[in-house]
């Protein structure tokens, strides 16, 4: 269905003891059946509070965030959500942290085990769904993490920089998988990235959204044929565009 979340002149205002501070102003946002979408911008311009908004983890102070036609209001069973850190539990093993959504679902404990099979292959960690996070890499972590949130069925996967802290092969290893579970799965997902390059390598739609307070200044359409060369001609000049557009975004930052 077209359409499934949409974010309708959304603003985000905190309170403190200095005065109203506005974080996002007036985003607006349709996001369309198994698009990928990507969003950059300025450091605190708020991506992360946009994405925890849209999983209910934050309020609205000002318009609405559809889902399925449907305000959100608190958490939403059909979005997962991967964060930046690995939130791993460090006394379970892959096999029972990619469990645990299902064991709070009350899920019966051979499906459990059935599907955290099917997510913990699709990620590629079949050999070490025995072993504890102390016990993997950084990479294998995430992907432990990102197979944990895809094991309770999300229509929508929202991923706050889940890359940002590895290396750079690793990171490339992982879109790759990423984009190959997201064709998979056909499911929406909305990924935060400082990296212009990772954006233009994994989204239908680049979101850029300004200094703070955060609005989206363009959406930029990669519309390149997927598997992508990251170093084709046409991959470079969208990239160029992009970075040239958000380098206005964080001068504004330093003239302040």
């Amino acid at each position: 269905m077209a359409g499934d979340i949409k974010l309708d002149h959304v603003a985000k205002e905190y309170q403190s003891r200095g005065g109203s501070l506005l974080a996002i102003d007036d985003v607006s946002l349709e996001v369309r059946d198994n698009e990928f979408i990507c969003l950059v911008g300025p450091s605190g311009c708020g991506k992360s509070t946009l994405l925890r908004m849209i999983a209910g983890l934050d309020t609205v102070s000002r318009g609405q965030i559809l889902i399925n036609g449907t305000p959100v209001v608190g958490s939403c069973p059909k979005v997962g959500f991967v964060f930046q850190e690995y939130t791993l539990f460090p006394w379970r093993t892959v096999q029972k942290n990619v469990e645990f959504g299902l064991e709070l679902k009350k899920i019966p404990p051979q499906q459990r085990k059935e599907t955290a099979d099917k997510y913990i292959d699709m990620v590629g960690l079949s050999n070490f769904r025995d072993s504890y996070p102390h016990q993997l890499s950084g990479g294998m972590k995430q992907r432990t993490a990102i197979a944990r949130t895809l094991a309770v069925g999300p229509e929508i996967l929202l991923m706050d920089e889940p890359f940002g802290a590895l290396d750079a092969q690793t990171r490339n290893i992982l879109q790759v998988q990423l984009l190959e579970i997201w064709h998979k799965e056909k499911i929406k997902i909305i990924f935060v990235t400082h990296s212009v390059d990772e954006a233009v390598f994994l989204a239908d739609k680049v979101a850029i959204m300004t200094a703070r307070p955060g609005r989206i200044k363009e959406i930029v359409d990669v519309g390149i044929p997927r598997p992508r060369v990251r170093t084709d001609p046409e991959v470079n000049q969208i990239r160029d565009a992009i970075l040239k557009s958000l380098f206005t975004e964080v001068k504004k930052l330093s003239d302040h």
